[in-house]
């Protein structure tokens, strides 16, 4: 045998010993999409039929255990660890699509704090797909790894050195867009404007690493100092002058508020929207594009509180969590300036969607969370009339103008039978789980309505005038793949109508005061705080008067690939693109003077700082018990002693009850608090220190 047969004979058993690794990184590419896809026949059909997009999720994998040998040393652990990990993101994206319609993306890692509060809904989460999929991983990964040929590479220096960089190699060739790009040499496309369908077809490992790119954000081109000081000071004011008015703004942001009556061939026993129904037949009402579909509060929020568009966003970011790191001129801040009081209302915890330094940075001056809410319940969430009492206690509790953002929670996910005491209307056209799940989500609607009209009939009973901006942020998740929606025939198979059908949301703006005549509207979230500001004949800003302009020629701003369709040129948003890039990763060049006066000096959380106005003591069995009279003393107030939390027991918002440990009476004077902790433990609000020095021995 020549020297050269011997050489080929050699390398050629080494490249065959190694031919494994691409075995193992198959498998748990199939494993993962088996994860994310829920059903074993799709994940079969989606093997033999996206053969480039296998190809390059089996080379991603196979980067990250080459990575990972060489951090390790050892291969089986890198297996086990690569493995684990990528199946548990499956997993957690097979769940999100099947709970929300849309996959695991890298801005999720920044919401896990909040996790915990979905968890209690993810009962399906051992279903067959699920358990017969792990034991076949366990079983066949063990076969794979243990009784295919053993590799007798030695892992030294030289050899993990190697190994490093042909993972960097493996995994730059498929993240890069340039031309060595093996998704350009594959022919794949990265789905940006429709995760769901990106991840469907290109494979969940290799949608995620495509994602990646996106949490960067680049200048849009053109983008400098003296383009956005020309485009903002060449716009024309919406409102020239201010009208002689200062109204209430009131702007509701009903939770998953949709109009489930316009479902052809399911009927209702009554009306779940009596109220919305009538008001819409006589004020300004129709329906706003949603950048989200069952769940995504925030999103809509931010567009329609800042004027940003999500359009120009990384699809599946999360602009609270990412973005607002900053003052950003907001509803909040531009009517703060006019003399204006701001307050948002969330009956959610402070700290979710990173709320609590967000609403700072808008430019409130106050934020009610759920810490500071009555514990009067509808479902498992704070009810919609809870909501409506806190806002009309604002605007009570203020001598001038209230600027009010609220959300609710009643009619949020999930809608399974028994979420509320009772279901009181009854659909028929629908059977089994739908039609639980329809009955279910049409009594929380009856919360929404009901609200609404606790809203109106207080407000046009008072002299101050004032509008009411009422709306949903997404259409509700009515079971998995879309259930309710194609049972009913509401959405049909590909649907032409898909983007209107499950993205379309009311909106209703009331007031008591104007005599306008109704307009039927139809725009983009971004656009309502330009048109609310029209309506009060409030001035705005440079931003705003852009957005009011650009509005009157494209109302309507849908992902990217429905331009075409909506006759939409990319160049007509260019300056609008521009403006926002300004503001939220630029110099914010276009706020000028205004960029020290977005943010509020004496913002609280709250409706108002607790205040201690006396203390007194009583004998309680063998206790001495301090009876504390204040006044705005929260259901969740807790007293503390010299630093230390005592037992406390709510009586009303005037006055609390604490339970003195025995030594204390021998420590007197006593400092007296009364704090408001989240449930992470942080101090939200303070009240005055109260030095109580009638605490004796005898007392006790």
């Amino acid at each position: 045998m020549s020297e050269l047969q011997i050489a080929i004979q050699t390398h050629g058993l080494k490249v065959a010993r190694r031919l494994p690794l691409l075995l193992w990184s198959f498998w748990i590419v199939f494993l993962v999409e088996l994860m994310s896809r829920g059903y074993w026949g799709e994940t079969f059909k989606w093997t033999f039929q996206a053969i480039p997009e296998l190809a390059l999720n089996t080379i991603v994998v196979l980067g990250f255990l080459f990575l990972f040998t060489a951090l390790t040393g050892r291969l089986h652990l890198s297996f086990w660890l690569v493995s684990t990990a990528c199946l548990a993101f499956g997993l957690i994206s097979g769940i999100k699509v099947a709970i929300l319609g849309v996959p695991f993306l890298p801005w999720d890692l920044l919401l896990t704090s909040e996790t915990k509060d979905m968890a209690q809904y993810l009962n399906g989460l051992l279903n067959f797909t699920v358990i017969s999929g792990i034991i076949s991983f366990v079983v066949i990964s063990i076969l794979l790894l243990y009784k295919l040929p053993r590799f007798s590479l030695k892992f030294n220096w030289k050899h993990r050195l190697g190994m490093s960089a042909v993972a960097v190699l493996l995994l730059g060739l498929v993240y890069t867009d340039g031309s060595w790009s093996l998704k350009k040499l594959a022919n794949v496309q990265n789905i940006a404007w429709d995760q769901t369908e990106n991840v469907r077809a290109n494979g969940f490992l290799l949608s995620t690493i495509m994602n990646l790119q996106f949490l960067f954000m680049s200048a849009p081109e053109g983008y400098d100092e003296q383009f956005i000081r020309s485009a903002s000071s060449s716009v024309t004011p919406a409102v020239p002058a201010s009208g002689e008015h200062k109204p209430n703004i009131i702007v509701v942001l009903s939770e998953s508020f949709w109009d489930a009556t316009q479902i052809k061939g399911v009927s209702f026993s009554s009306d779940p929207l009596a109220f919305y129904h009538e008001l819409a037949k006589n004020y300004s009402s129709g329906t706003l594009l949603s950048p989200q579909f069952g769940g995504g509060t925030a999103n809509v929020e931010f567009e329609v509180l800042t004027g940003n568009s999500m359009r120009f966003l990384p699809p599946g970011s999360v602009p609270y969590n990412q973005y607002v790191n900053k003052g950003v001129d907001s509803m909040a801040s531009i009517l703060s300036r006019q003399g204006y009081s701001a307050t948002a209302v969330n009956p959610l915890h402070s700290w979710f969607y990173n709320s609590k330094k967000v609403y700072q940075n808008f430019g409130f001056s106050k934020f009610i969370s759920q810490e500071f809410f009555d514990p009067v319940y509808d479902g498992p969430y704070l009810a919609d009339r809870e909501v409506a009492k806190q806002i009309i206690n604002t605007s009570m509790s203020t001598a001038g103008p209230d600027f009010i953002f609220a959300n609710t929670m009643q009619n949020h996910f999930h809608y399974y039978p028994g979420k509320f005491k009772e279901n009181t209307i009854e659909v028929t056209g629908v059977e089994g789980e739908s039609k639980g799940l329809l009955e279910t989500y049409a009594q929380g609607l009856l919360g929404a309505d009901d609200m609404l009209k606790r809203l109106v009939t207080h407000y046009e009973s008072m002299d101050e005038p004032t509008i009411v901006v009422f709306f949903g942020d997404h259409l509700p998740s009515l079971g998995e793949d879309y259930k309710v929606y194609k049972e009913t025939g509401y959405l049909q198979e590909n649907d032409p109508d898909s983007l209107n059908k499950l993205y379309r949301v009311p909106i209703l703006v009331w007031n008591n005061y104007l005599h306008v005549p109704r307009e039927e509207i139809n725009m983009s979230p971004s656009f309502v705080g330009p048109y609310v500001l029209k309506t009060a004949q409030r001035q705005g800003t440079y931003y705003t008067d852009y957005l009011a302009q650009l509005s009157q020629r494209i109302p309507v701003i849908p992902p990217e690939n429905y331009y075409g369709q909506m006759r939409i040129a990319k160049q007509d948003l260019a300056t609008y693109e521009k403006l926002q890039y300004d503001i939220l990763f630029g110099q914010q060049y276009g706020y000028s003077e205004i960029k020290s006066k977005i943010k509020s000096e004496h913002y609280v959380l709250g409706p108002a700082p607790p205040v201690i106005d006396s203390v007194r003591t009583e004998q309680a069995n063998d206790s001495a018990v301090l009876k504390i009279k204040g006044k705005d003393l929260p259901y969740n107030s807790v007293v503390s002693v010299n630093g230390e939390q005592v037992a406390t027991k709510w009586n009303s918002h005037t006055e609390l009850t604490a339970t003195l440990p025995p030594d204390y009476a021998e420590q007197p004077p006593l400092q007296v608090e009364v704090i408001v902790k989240d449930s992470r433990n942080s101090i939200l609000a303070k009240s005055n220190e109260y030095d109580y020095s009638h605490v004796t021995a005898s007392d006790m």
